[in-house]
C-alpha cells in the first residue's frame, strides 16, 4: 500500500492539530491565548512522549464520542439545520431525529417525576 504525500503531510501533524482544537477550546471557556498555547502543546507534547511509536485507531463505535455527539446535536438543532448537521457531522438525518426524540422523551419522563413526587422547592 502506497502512502500518499498528503496522507504523510497529516499524519506529521496530528499533534499540531491536537494543540489547535485544544486552544479552540480553552479559548471558549476563557482561558488567554498564549496560556491556552502553551497548555495545548504541552498536552500535545506529553502525548507523544507516552504514545510515540504507538499505532492506535478511534474505534468507531465509543460510548463517549456518542454521548458528545448527541450533545452537539441537541444544542445545535433548531428544527431547520439537519442538513447542515449531516454535513458536518457525517451522520444521517434519521439519526438526528431519533436523538431529538430520546431527548423529548427524557425531558417528558423528568418532568413527569416531578409531577408525580412534587417539586421539592414547595
Amino acid at each position: 500500500m502506497k502512502i500518499r504525500s498528503q496522507q504523510i503531510r497529516r499524519r506529521n501533524n496530528m499533534l499540531a492539530e491536537l494543540a489547535e482544537l485544544v486552544v479552540g477550546s480553552l479559548k471558549r471557556h476563557g482561558i488567554p491565548v498564549d496560556k491556552a498555547t502553551a497548555e495545548a502543546e504541552e498536552l500535545a507534547f506529553q502525548l507523544h512522549r507516552r504514545w510515540a511509536g504507538i499505532t492506535f485507531a478511534f474505534p468507531a463505535k465509543d460510548d463517549l464520542a456518542r454521548k458528545r455527539l448527541e450533545a452537539h446535536i441537541i444544542e445545535r438543532y433548531d428544527g431547520t439545520n439537519a442538513d447542515e448537521l449531516v454535513r458536518e457531522f457525517g451522520i444521517t438525518e434519521s439519526f438526528i431525529y431519533s436523538v431529538m426524540r430520546k431527548y423529548q422523551r427524557q425531558k417528558v419522563d423528568k418532568n413527569q417525576l416531578k409531577m408525580d413526587l412534587g417539586d421539592p422547592a414547595d
